[in-house]
């Protein structure tokens, strides 16, 4: 499948994971607010509300009835056998690719609508949002300057329980393709300028989940950790968003 394929069926199984985990006693519980905004082209738009400025609650979306895909996932066995299962999975949001990559715009897009939700009194001792900004291209909208700058009042806003999340992930171009998952804040070494531009606009990982972080870790270094994973697989994406999710403890 294509990167943007593999994107949209990674985001759709997290969703359908936090539904999951949202349901108490057959109920499901108001515990996320969640917003998929899809940038590409010229374009910024919400893939989960009509309002791309609003975030849609956990509970809204278990109201709904999207359409469902089965999956199907060969496997190759110790012995050289393979193995297949199916996988139902349903379509909460589509793929998109095409053309230029808006990253500025889409980050201002996101920008205000943390600002409100940590704004609104309900949510102000709530965990904290965690953004996942997942991109295979170069933003092409405006200057490194102008988008680390943004990317860093992003990470300033936050709710009496913390500073938001800003967790960057680039997708690789090839298979087998060297990955860099969470690198130290002390050993990094960037590989262009775009990799820099991306490690500058991501978090710090807090200590409080660095325990989380043992399986994914591509290196040796010490913590800190940038929240960056670049040359990333779907098979780390689906790791890195698991870890954003865990993160939030559920009583």
């Amino acid at each position: 499948m294509s990167k943007a394929e593999a994107v949209a069926m990674v985001c759709n199984y997290l969703i359908d994971e936090l539904l999951a985990r949202a349901t108490r006693g057959g109920k499901v519980r108001n515990y996320y607010d969640i917003a998929v905004i899809g940038y590409t082209g010229s374009d910024v738009v919400s893939l989960l509300s009509e309002n791309i400025d609003e975030f849609t609650p956990i509970t809204e979306l278990a109201k709904r009835a999207p359409k469902t895909t089965t999956l199907t996932f060969n496997q190759i066995n110790e012995e050289g056998t393979t193995t297949s299962a199916d996988f139902a999975l349903r379509e909460w949001v589509k793929p998109m690719a095409e053309g230029r990559t808006p990253m500025y715009a889409a980050l201002a897009h996101i920008y205000k609508m943390v600002k409100e939700w940590c704004s609104a009194r309900e949510n102000r001792e709530s965990f904290p949002p965690i953004v996942f900004n997942i991109t295979d291209g170069e933003a092409n909208d405006a200057s490194t300057k102008q988008i680390v700058s943004l990317a860093r009042n992003i990470t300033e806003l936050g709710t009496l329980d913390g500073k938001t999340l800003l967790i960057n992930v680039h997708l690789g171009s090839s298979e087998g393709q060297q990955s860099e998952i969470f690198p130290s804040e002390s050993d990094f070494r960037p590989l262009s300028q775009y990799h820099l531009m991306l490690f500058l606009m991501s978090s710090l990982m807090p200590k409080e989940m660095e325990p989380l972080l043992s399986t994914i870790i591509t290196h040796s270094s010490p913590a800190p950790y940038r929240a960056l994973a670049y040359n990333a697989s779907p098979c780390e994406l689906l790791s890195i968003l698991n870890i954003g999710s865990e993160s939030i403890n559920i009583v």
